[in-house]
């Protein structure tokens, strides 16, 4: 064990600078812990002084040795740790050695004693067989070098050390809640406390337990105890000795040895606390040091009353006393630590010339002849270094070729020698001043000095950066406060649950209320009532981290009107940023608050005016489209007409004109009625009748009308179906044929001749059910499919078809489906065809609207009946030509009288003074409105036949009486002629259209 003096030594740790103190410590005390502080780990010096001897190296940070006393505290428990190593191989060698040599020495002696004869040959190998049973022990103690340069120090705690050791279930470990730090081998402390519980299962033990206690002096204890069979009294007291013979081998060996070896590196011990007899457990403690200990220092120069002036300079720093108060504590601190020297600190401004700013022991007027120097190339050590940016030293000014402007200033006051640092920033570099070291003898710095220097001329420019940086906060934060202040724009400072901190002038006169009743209120409470929870929300979502951004984070709201007038409503703009805290946090927003009346409405006259001036773009658009599309039929109307008109064509030619009159005339009708339809949908006039519609027989009637024009170019049109849970929809059933003809009129016209058109109703997965109609075209390309229900939109599909359609057709389908709560739609492969579908929601989900009373245009067949009635019919129209056109067709019915009126006045005569079978009514009357006259016709005649002819809607106004039928100009005269020979055949009122309708179903 080693003696007190030698205890003493390795408790008292050196912290030292320099190589050369490393060097005389070391050779003076050889087992010493040495702590040498550099101020580069990576440096030269950190090379050098591991290689004189130092335990430990230490980079010396420029504001605490180590970083502070605990960075010095673990450097020195670590050195003590590493020099305890040392010391114990060290004895363990020399035992080893020494009791070696002693055997050797005796066996020798005893061998040649016992061959000579002076022993008898029995006794000296006995004496033999004594020494080698030692051999063990020696050998073991030999092993100790290598053993520990197998062994690495780290820091371990033993709470997760012993908690997470795997002795096994018959083990109980109780551990501190708080960390507790040793130095030391993992694997091999672990190892020795596994020799002690491993020791106590030699011994019987049953129950083994574990405790980790602090004991007094910062160092604790691992006792293990159990309830084996105890220690003689000859086994404790040689629990450290390895292979030593007791009774009970079982119970020591090598084992306990290697637990004492680990706690003598540690600075520790093993003691026998309890040894188990008379029926008392069994403890065995194994003690070591905890991390923490205080370190001892014996250095040239004190290093704690360096970190102790360092911090007292911090704390000076950090509470914002002047600038000149820091530097002279930093001075002085220097001047302490090298006590023949007078150091100050100069400050350079505008980057030109050199003044005081600390050095209370310089001489004054050396002060005065100094103050102001400008920087540059021999201007003295001061000037010349923060010229160079690097140090000077002058070990002797009088022959110093930088001092011959100032020698005889220096000698005056008896400074030989100048030593000057530059003091620069930690970032960019910039120099802020210098740092000198004056000695009245001849004398250049020695490296300790230099580092010394070095690290309180790290402190001073701290020192001097930070004045300089609370200055222009200080400068910051008034040129804040007068724009704070001054701003136009409202202003406050705001907590982040909304709470308003601060508030300027402008924000208050821009909310009506003063400065003081805001502070305190949340800017909710400038927020119009109604809009308050809006605003919340959004405020949440602005709290959002990274939401944060300026440019994103406006909020407009109305603001709150406190003055109680009807004035026109006021909006505010906010726009809210982060002002940043400590550690990254946000304690709160910077709010501008903007009135935003104005732009919000110019923005929506701006908006207003780019959409009428779209709209009118997009009339234009479309009126030149109906320019176009409406003079293509014209043309060939106007033309033919003017061939009859020129030309005496042969009865072939003729009848060829006629029938191209007749086919444009109908395309015009039928772009005209389309279009109608397009503009009362748009206006919402167009009503459609909700009603049970069966879905088959309108196929049937869509596909009858358009059959011939498919057979004329051999093209099948095929009805299928599959199984659907409803046959019947709930719509608009004159709306539904119309979708479905145009469907149908759609695939014939660009179906190739000899192809084939599919009509097939399925139902879909949610109950509804599907019109398709499906041909063998040539197909449409995916980039034109978005557009061809689209009004004018001609599907250009390389059929060559001569019929073009209206370019209507399929938007009128499209909007027509949108009414009754339904869809259209199509999917279609260049090459393999098209399928379009229209579909209808199942019954119980329909949305149709329930309409107002429509007329239908009703198809009443074009032979009329087989026997003509005569009679006489009124036509009450101001268009002569239209007037003409019927007088023509009645040519075909010499037994019907024609009378004409151009009035209603004019009617009314013809009606007092002769008998009228059949009223045909003009709505657009010069001197009354049709329906009007209608209402007077139903009153004097209730029976008399009326039927409408108009030009524009067919939609009942209200409190009208129902005509008998209503007929769309440009007339069908086959339509015409069928309402005219159905009531003079007798019909009644209300029958015209009854009939007209039996007609269309047969």
């Amino acid at each position: 064990m080693p003696t007190e003096r030698a205890r003493s030594v390795l408790d008292e740790c050196r912290v030292v600078v320099g190589v050369d103190a490393v060097l005389s410590l070391r050779a003076a005390e050889p087992m010493v812990p040495i702590v040498a502080l550099v101020d580069d780990a990576a440096s030269d010096d950190a090379v050098l002084v591991r290689a004189a001897g130092a335990d430990v190296v230490l980079a010396a940070h420029p504001l605490g040795e180590g970083g502070g006393s605990d960075g010095l505290g673990l450097a020195a428990r670590a050195a003590r740790a590493i020099a305890r190593r040392r010391a114990v191989s060290s004895r363990s060698s020399r035992r080893a050695q020494h009791d070696v040599a002693q055997a050797l020495n005796v066996i020798a002696l005893a061998a040649e004693a016992g061959v000579s004869g002076r022993l008898d040959p029995a006794a000296a190998l006995a004496q033999i067989q004594d020494l080698a049973a030692d051999a063990g022990a020696d050998a073991w103690r030999a092993g100790h070098a290598h053993r520990a340069s197998q062994r690495t120090l780290a820091r371990i705690d033993l709470r997760a050390l012993l908690d997470n050791a795997p002795f096994g279930p018959d083990v109980e470990v109780w551990v501190p809640d708080a960390e507790t730090l040793v130095i030391a081998d993992e694997v091999q402390l672990l190892d020795a406390v596994g020799e002690l519980v491993d020791n106590a299962r030699r011994a019987g033990a049953t129950e083994v337990g574990v405790r980790v206690t602090t004991t007094e002096g910062s160092r604790v204890s691992i006792v293990v105890s159990d309830d084996g069979s105890g220690f003689t009294e000859l086994q404790a007291k040689a629990v450290g000795e390895p292979f030593c013979p007791t009774s009970s081998p079982d119970r020591l060996g090598l084992g306990l040895a290697s637990v004492v070896e680990c706690a003598e590196e540690l600075g520790g011990s093993v003691e026998v606390l309890d040894r188990g007899q008379d029926g008392r457990d069994t403890r065995v403690a194994l003690t070591v040091p905890t991390v923490g200990v205080p370190a001892t220092t014996a250095s040239p120069m004190s290093v704690v009353d360096q970190a102790t002036a360092q911090a007292n300079i911090l704390e000076g720093v950090v509470r914002h006393a002047p600038l000149s108060e820091s530097l002279e504590a930093i001075v002085a601190a220097i001047e302490h630590q090298l006590s023949d020297t007078i150091c100050s600190v100069l400050l350079l401004e505008d980057g030109t010339s050199l003044h005081h700013g600390a050095g209370a022991r310089l001489p004054a007027a050396y002060r005065k002849a100094i103050d102001g120097v400008t920087i540059g190339l021999r201007r003295g050590s001061c000037g010349t270094a923060a010229h160079l940016g690097e140090p000077v030293v002058a070990s002797d000014v009088t022959v110093d070729h930088n001092w011959v402007d100032f020698r005889d200033v220096a000698m005056a006051h008896g400074l030989r020698s100048c030593w000057s640092t530059p003091i620069v920033a930690a970032e960019g570099g910039e120099v802020l001043g210098t740092f000198a070291v004056y000695r009245s003898t001849p004398r250049g710095p020695q490296q300790a000095e230099i580092r010394l220097v070095n690290r309180f001329t790290y402190l001073a420019a701290v020192a001097i950066e930070h004045h300089r940086l609370f200055g222009a906060l200080a400068e910051s934060e008034a040129r804040f406060r007068s724009a704070f202040e001054g701003a136009a724009a409202g202003i406050a400072l705001v907590a982040l649950d909304g709470s308003l901190l601060q508030v300027n002038p402008a924000l208050a006169q821009l909310v009506g209320r003063s400065a003081p009743d805001l502070v305190g209120s949340s800017v909710f409470d400038l927020v119009e009532a109604s809009r308050r929870s809006t605003v919340i929300d959004s405020w949440a979502e602005l709290m959002t981290p990274g939401n944060l951004d300026p440019a994103h984070s406006a909020i407009e709201v109305p603001l709150r009107n406190v003055s109680g007038d009807d004035g026109p409503e006021l909006w505010i703009s906010l726009h809210a940023s982060s002002i940043m805290g400590k550690d990254g946090r946000e304690p709160y927003l910077y709010l501008e608050v903007h009135d935003v009346t104005a732009a919000r409405q110019q923005l929506a006259d701006l908006r207003a005016r780019e959409a009428a001036e779209a709209a009118n773009r997009a009339k234009t658009h479309f009126m030149t489209l109906v320019s176009h599309e409406l003079r293509t039929p014209l043309n060939a109307i106007l033309g033919f007409a003017q061939v009859l008109q020129l030309i005496d064509l042969d009865e072939h030619d003729r009848t060829h004109s006629v029938d191209q009159i007749v086919l444009a005339g109908r395309h015009l009708r039928d772009l005209i009625g389309q279009l109608l339809d397009l503009s009362r949908i748009e206006a919402g006039q167009l009503a459609v009748v909700a009603e049970q519609v069966a879905v088959d027989d309108v196929i049937d009637e869509a596909v009858e009308l358009v059959r011939p024009l498919a057979a004329a170019r051999r093209i099948q049109v095929l009805v299928g179906s599959t199984p659907v849970s409803a046959s019947t929809v709930v719509a608009d059933r004159r709306c539904v044929r119309q979708v479905l003809i145009n469907l149908l009129d759609n695939a014939v016209k660009y179906t190739p001749v000899g192809g084939r058109i599919d009509v097939v109703v399925s139902g879909t997965d949610d109950g509804a059910v599907r019109i398709s109609v499906t041909d063998t075209g040539p197909g449409i390309a995916t980039e034109s499919q978005r557009d061809v229900f689209e009004p004018f939109h001609r599907l250009d599909r390389g059929s060559g078809d001569e019929h073009e359609g209206t370019g209507l057709g399929l938007a009128l389908c499209a909007r027509l489906m949108e009414e009754m709560g339904g869809s259209v739609g199509l999917s279609s492969a260049v090459g393999a065809g098209s399928c379009f579908w229209m579909e209808f929601p199942s019954a119980s989900t329909s949305t149709t609207r329930a309409p107002a009373v429509v007329f239908e245009q009703v198809d009443v067949g074009r032979d009329g009946p087989g026997v003509v009635h005569p009679g006489t019919v009124l036509y009450i129209e101001d268009d002569p030509a239209s007037v003409e056109v019927i007088r023509g067709a009645l040519r075909l019915r010499p037994e019907v009288r024609f009378r004409a009126a151009s009035t209603a006045e004019e009617g009314l005569a013809v009606m007092a003074n002769e008998t009228v079978d059949l009223v045909m009514l003009d709505i657009g009357l010069p001197d009354r409105s049709g329906w009007d006259l209608l209402v007077d016709l139903r009153r004097d005649d209730p029976d008399l036949p009326v039927v409408v002819v108009t030009a524009g809607t067919d939609v009942l106004p209200d409190a009208v009486p129902d005509p008998d039928l209503v007929l769309a100009k440009p007339l069908d005269l086959h339509e015409a002629l069928a309402a005219v020979d159905m009531a003079l055949a007798g019909a009644t009122h209300g029958g015209v259209a009854a009939e007209a309708r039996h007609a269309v179903d047969e």
